[in-house]
């Protein structure tokens, strides 16, 4: 039995009812974009947990009906599936200074937590987020050393004529943002490369940018205490803008 709940406060009422999953959608001009595959990936977290979905015109509902700059959804099972709407504004998302590192919390092991299980309280997320301190975000390992992600955004690499980004085998959640970013990019001719990534390989990059749901393409500028260049980067970011609004 599906039940809908509306909420724009605390999470943590989620939290305390049953496991959670959520997906969090960006919207442009008022329209969302992605949805279905919002949807889609909704319904493959809640398959591992054997919870039947919400059908899609459900889904579709809550969004329309709680239109804002980013929604988040989440889905909470305590016997019946109840959703809880969180309306955020992406105005203050601006960061003139993008500092990211690694955490020494790995990445669970795809075997006992499949990386596309998007929870709430995800233990290895969770415990990498308390080592933020005052980065924007940090990069998770994997089981074998291998770069993975960050805690909420997918990592790329810029190498002189190619752009390098983990690859799903690498153990990392297929980021609906990172799947349009290397349609943009392969579009405007970039070469670009799928494939594992050594740590040390983000101390030799040109560039580093994240992707994310809330802000598209974020050039990096700092990891660690190495300082480096952001000139792409911020032309990429500018162009996705453009690019996400024309497929709207």
């Amino acid at each position: 039995m599906f039940k809908s709940k509306y909420q724009t406060t605390d999470i943590v009422e989620a939290l305390t009812k049953g496991i959670a999953v959520y997906e969090t959608i960006r919207t442009y001009n008022n329209k969302p974009f992605a949805l279905k595959e919002h949807y889609n990936r909704l319904c493959k977290s809640l398959s591992y947990l054997k919870i039947e979905p919400p059908k899609l015109t459900e889904f579709e509902e809550l969004i329309y009906e709680n239109l804002s700059e980013r929604i988040r959804i989440v889905y909470v099972y305590d016997g019946n599936l109840l959703s809880y709407v969180f309306r955020e504004s992406t105005e203050n998302y601006f960061i003139s200074h993008v500092k990211i590192d690694f955490t020494t919390v790995r990445r669970a092991d795809p075997m006992s937590m499949p990386p596309d299980l998007k929870s709430l309280g995800r233990p290895d997320i969770y415990l990498s987020r308390l080592t933020k301190g005052d980065n924007y975000d940090v990069i998770m390992l994997g089981i074998k050393g291998q770069v993975c992600e960050g805690t909420f955004s997918n990592i790329f690499l810029v190498f002189n004529d190619k752009i390098v980004t983990p690859s799903l085998d690498s153990g990392i959640l297929d980021g609906i943002t990172r799947m349009h970013v290397l349609n943009f990019l392969k579009e405007k001719g970039f070469k670009v490369e799928e494939r594992i990534v050594e740590p040390y390989e983000l101390f030799y990059a040109d560039e580093l940018f994240l992707t994310h749901t809330s802000r598209g393409i974020v050039p990096v500028d700092e990891i660690g205490k190495r300082k480096l260049e952001t000139e792409l980067g911020k032309k990429l970011s500018k162009g996705f803008e453009e690019y996400i609004k024309c497929l709207l």
